[in-house]
């Protein structure tokens, strides 16, 4: 065989192994029979047939017995075969002719052949590595980790190329900007592999909310999106209270259940409008549904647009407030309704701006409720007032003044939070007996597992709960025996209502009794006129609240009011 012609064998050879092409090897081992006129050939190892041509399945396994003799004839149903075997790397080439044997430059060439083939698939392998571990580099690099759903890079050039293809009839993009309501409190409560979990779930309950066609990525943190096609606003606000329902539904991590729920906020795609342009119209509707409670959606309007500017200032002014010592506690008397004694105060947050002057908590309040701006604002205020409280303990006949101070959900739920009251309490030297720490009933049952160790830890310090605005909620009796509640505050809306509807005072009453079984005390809030006093007497409330009594004012103001009272004290026992 001339030696031109059996470099171009070995060349074909070469070019058989294409990367692109799974069959590579049967078509090298096809080319090496067709070279030497054989009918069958194989490549084997001690493990088994890699690949065969021209044997069955049970003369291939024949094969592999016979690789250490290598006899150079072998038999097989259709007759005689004539051997040639050959090494490459860790397992053989065999071809066999039916006809004559193989002389000597045949099998001089199947042996370069097979050397082609063993440095063949080294190089298949090599390319093959290099691009596997390209191809994983790109995808590590486009998708999160954690969920393996593609990432904010990805989402974003998968929404540039849908926003600039040609929209299909009355088809919009539609973007849903996902987040996790309270997510942090999560991972806080019951650790970052809870918190992960919780994520990998939501991944997976928006894939099976979501059409195949539909893209789902984590943008960052417990944010996420879905991109869509949909020719009405009613299709894509169905999906998003589809995606609610989903991600409702509880998880059991570590024997622990957790309920969560989502805030969605929806953006249509405008012509011409950019992929990140879209992202902040949907990240600006989520805020909104956020402010709406949890668990709701909203779809953007570019009304949203100035609020959201809004807010962010807001919250920036916050933070310097709190930096600059603007935040103030102002203090509202709490009276016991059967003989007018002054028996505490609530404290509540002002902000006393720099250029708008005293702000109510209306004005920043809900602000500061959507960031952790509320718990600096919080641990401020009890510090205040922790302070201001000890120091009227020691006027006389004030001894027994107990202090009410608000905690916002955050706060609550804030890691640390044990200690560091333990810490406002011991630097201000007040007795952990005169402070009640007012939280909402819903907040009291909205996540049992971590509210239940934290409200432990208050209780182990020896500070007491006030259930505020109660009866607008869903408190359980269970847990008003569990934990250390020592106050029903009676909202002011049944307050209002007493003197005109019939009803309320009903529900009044209701709660009054109810307070009264369980050892608890009482105070009427928002009490504003002599007859809602009376009334409100006579049903059973122990204290009362409201600008019957005193609004709320600063510490000078409130320490001459605590100065006056305490002269028209020893007045009266003197008398």
């Amino acid at each position: 065989m001339e030696t031109s012609w059996s470099l171009h064998l070995l060349s074909e050879i070469l070019s058989a192994f294409s990367t692109d092409d799974p069959d590579n090897l049967r078509n090298a081992v096809n080319r090496v029979t067709e070279a030497v006129d054989a009918e069958v050939g194989a490549i084997f190892g001690s493990d088994g047939v890699t690949c065969c041509i021209g044997l069955s399945p049970r003369e291939g396994a024949r094969l592999v017995e016979l690789a250490d003799e290598r006899p150079a004839e072998v038999q097989i149903r259709s007759g005689t075969l004539h051997t040639c075997w050959a090494t490459i790397g860790d397992e053989q080439l065999f071809v066999g002719r039916l006809g004559d044997a193989f002389d000597v430059e045949e099998r001089s060439l199947l042996r370069a052949m097979a050397r082609s083939i063993e440095l063949s698939i080294g190089l298949l392998r090599a390319v093959s590595a290099e691009r596997h571990a390209r191809d994983k580099a790109l995808h590590d690099a486009t998708h999160d980790a954690l969920t393996g759903l593609p990432n904010r890079r990805l989402v974003l050039e998968a929404l540039n190329q849908a926003l600039a293809s040609e929209p299909q009839g009355a088809m919009r993009q539609v973007v849903l900007f996902i987040d996790i309501d309270r997510f942090k409190i999560v991972n806080d409560a019951h650790g970052h592999a809870a918190g992960d979990q919780l994520l990998i779930n939501v991944a997976h309950q928006l894939r099976e909310s979501v059409r195949g066609s539909d893209l789902v990525g984590r943008l960052s943190g417990d944010e996420f999106i879905v991109i869509s096609q949909t020719a009405t606003v009613g299709a894509a606000t169905d999906l998003a209270q589809r995606i609610i329902q989903a991600i409702r539904r509880p998880i059991v991590v570590a024997g622990t259940e957790l309920s969560h729920s989502a805030s969605i906020g929806i953006a249509f795609a405008e012509a011409g409008q950019e992929a990140h342009a879209l992202l902040e119209n949907a990240d600006i509707a989520m805020y909104q549904a956020k402010g709406r409670g949890k668990g709701h959606w909203a779809i953007f309007e570019e009304s949203m647009r100035a609020e959201a500017r809004q807010r962010l200032y807001l919250e920036g002014e916050l933070r310097h407030a709190i930096e600059n010592g603007e935040i103030e506690s102002h203090y509202q008397p709490i009276y016991r309704l059967s003989d007018r004694r002054l028996v505490g105060f609530e404290a509540l947050a002002r902000w006393r701006h720099r250029q708008l002057g005293l702000l109510p908590p209306s004005a920043f309040i809900p602000q500061a409720e959507s960031s952790e701006v509320i718990v600096h604002i919080d641990l401020e205020v009890l510090n205040q007032a922790a302070g201001a409280i000890a120091r009227w303990q020691r006027i006389d006949g004030l001894a027994d003044l107990r202090l009410s101070s608000n905690l916002s959900a955050r706060t609550l739920n804030e890691a640390r939070l044990q200690q560091r009251i333990a810490g406002i309490l011991d630097s201000n030297g007040l007795d952990p007996g005169s402070l009640y720490l007012e939280i909402t009933e819903t907040m009291l049952v909205d996540d049992i597992q971590s509210t239940t160790k934290t409200i432990n830890g208050l209780r182990d310090l020896g500070v007491r709960l006030a259930i505020d605005d109660f009866g607008t909620g869903y408190s359980s009796l269970l847990y008003l025996k569990r934990f250390p509640v020592g106050v029903l505050k009676i909202d002011r809306s049944f307050v209002d209502g007493l003197v005109s509807n019939p009803e309320d005072e009903m529900i009044a009453g209701a709660i009054i009794s109810l307070a009264k079984a369980l050892g608890l005390e009482v105070v009427a809030e928002g009490v504003e006129t002599e007859e809602q006093r009376r009334i409100i007497e006579r049903l059973g409330s122990d204290f009362g609240q409201g600008y019957l009594f005193g609004r709320p004012q600063g510490h000078l103001e409130t320490l001459r009011l605590i100065e006056g009272y305490a002269r028209s004290q020893r007045h009266h026992s003197h008398a």
